[in-house]
C-alpha cells in the first residue's frame, strides 16, 4: 500500500493530514504511533477508505482507493475500529460470521466456505468454547477478541486495527499484541494498527511510523526511529532508553 501526498481536514480549514506519504509493507507490523490528537486514526481511516482527502491518493495493489468499491476492498482489507458497538444479546458465533458480508448476499444461504472462514478465526482468536456466549457474558478482552474474530472471517490479506489494546488491562493488551504477532508470522497477514505505548510498539512491530501536528517525524525500524531525541521532539518527555537481551530495546520515561 502506498500513501501518496495525502492531505485531509474535517472542517477543511484546519488540515489533520499534511502532505503524508509513506509506503507499508508486505507481511510485517507497522504501528502508528504519535502524541493525542496527531492524525493517528485520522490515517488509517483514509487508509481505510472511511475518509476522502482532498488531496492525494491511497494505492493497493496498484489500483487508486478512490476507484475501488467498497465491497470489494471489504474483501481486500479488514478494519478493527477502537469504539465497536452490537447488541449485547448478539453471540461470538453469530457476530463473528458478520465478517463474511462482503462475500455473499446479506440474506444468502451460509455456504461452505463461510463456515470455514468463521471456524478459522475462532480458531485463531481462541474463542471456540465461547461461540455461544452473548457479547455482555465476555471480558473486555474477550469482546475484542471477537471483533478481531470478524475482521479475520472477511479472510483479507491486510488487517487495520485502531488502538486495539485500549481500555484493557495490562494483561489483556499483551494477549492482544501477541495474537497480532501470530497473524503476522503464522498467517502472513499485513498488519497496520495504532498504539499509544511506545514500548508495545517496539515489541510487537517491524516498522514505527512516528506522528506529530499531521505529519510523519520518523519511520523506520523500532531501533531507528525511537531514540530519546525523537521521543523529546514528538511528545515533549525526557526518556532512556536501554537494551537488554531478553527484552531487547526498550523505554524508560523520565521527565517533562
Amino acid at each position: 500500500m502506498e500513501i501518496k501526498e495525502i492531505t485531509f481536514s474535517y472542517d477543511r480549514k484546519t488540515d489533520q493530514l499534511n502532505r503524508i506519504s509513506s509506503n507499508i509493507a508486505l507481511g510485517k507490523v507497522t504501528t502508528i504511533i504519535g502524541p493525542n490528537g496527531c492524525g493517528k486514526s485520522t490515517l488509517l481511516g483514509v487508509m481505510s477508505q472511511n475518509y476522502k482527502p482532498q488531496a492525494g491518493e491511497i494505492v493497493l495493489d496498484g489500483k487508486a482507493l478512490s476507484l475501488t468499491k467498497p465491497k470489494d476492498l471489504a474483501k481486500r482489507l479488514a478494519v478493527v475500529h477502537q469504539q465497536n458497538e452490537a447488541p449485547s444479546d448478539l453471540t461470538v458465533e453469530k457476530l463473528t460470521s458478520f465478517g463474511r458480508l462482503p462475500h455473499r448476499s446479506l440474506f444468502g444461504q451460509t455456504e461452505e466456505e463461510d463456515e470455514k472462514a468463521v471456524e478459522w478465526a475462532l480458531a485463531c482468536t481462541n474463542l471456540q468454547d465461547k461461540r455461544s456466549l452473548k457479547l455482555d457474558q465476555l471480558s473486555g478482552g474477550e469482546r475484542q477478541r471477537v471483533w478481531i474474530a470478524m475482521a479475520l472471517a472477511q479472510k483479507t490479506n491486510i488487517l487495520f486495527l485502531d488502538e486495539p489494546t485500549t481500555f484493557l488491562d495490562i494483561y489483556y493488551q499483551i494477549e492482544i499484541l501477541q495474537l497480532v504477532r501470530t497473524l503476522n508470522e503464522t498467517y502472513g497477514l499485513t498488519i497496520v494498527m495504532v498504539l499509544h505505548d511506545i514500548n508495545q510498539a517496539i515489541r510487537y512491530s517491524d516498522t514505527i511510523i512516528v506522528m506529530k501536528a499531521g505529519e510523519i517525524v520518523k519511520e523506520g525500524t523500532p531501533e531507528s526511529v525511537i531514540t530519546e531525541e525523537i521521543v523529546k521532539a514528538t511528545y515533549g518527555v525526557d526518556v532512556i532508553l536501554k537494551q537488554d537481551e531478553s527484552t531487547g530495546l526498550y523505554m524508560i520515561p523520565v521527565s517533562i
